[in-house]
């Protein structure tokens, strides 16, 4: 029952994500520079989920949902737990450091973004994401070259 209604809270949000734009869209120079919002968040870490085991599976599904509902403390306590069971899972470290971002902690959120892509092998979008977080991150901690830095390594991946 749970499961369920997460799953169709999850379709739901990538649903209207998907529906945003037509096929084969490509973003422009100035839309590329637009925040992060949580649906596309959700729909990148959804394309990069898929752990070999079915709790971790379920732990991130149960903490998509309690981001979605803005339970953040409750969000990364499931996260943790995933990690727990399976410390290399990417979409679970790029999670808590959207939620360090929310809890305004830009220190924990680079630390995160930057473990969740030591792991995230050829996850070009999942990487993307993160380094979204760390520029981000590092605006908020007023740190120029982290700023620079994480724009080079954007510009980079989204010329792959």
């Amino acid at each position: 029952m749970i499961r369920a209604f997460l799953l169709a809270l999850i379709a739901g949000i990538v649903a209207v994500q998907l529906s945003c734009a037509p096929a084969g869209y490509q973003k422009t120079e100035a839309e590329a520079e637009q925040p992060v919002t949580l649906a596309m968040a959700t729909q990148t870490w959804q394309q990069a989920s898929g752990s070999a085991l079915p709790a971790v599976d379920d732990l991130v599904n149960q903490a998509d949902a309690q981001i979605a509902m803005r339970k953040l403390d409750v969000a990364a306590e499931k996260l943790e737990r995933a990690l727990r069971f399976a410390p290399d899972y990417a979409p679970a470290w790029s999670r808590m450091s959207y939620i360090a971002l929310v809890n305004a902690d830009p220190s924990r959120a680079i630390q995160m973004a930057k473990r969740s892509n030591s792991h995230a092998g050829k996850a070009v979008e999942l990487k993307l994401l993160n380094w979204q977080y760390i520029r981000k991150a590092s605006h908020m901690l007023g740190d120029v070259e982290g700023v620079q830095n994480a724009s080079k390594s954007i510009k980079i991946l989204r010329s792959l």
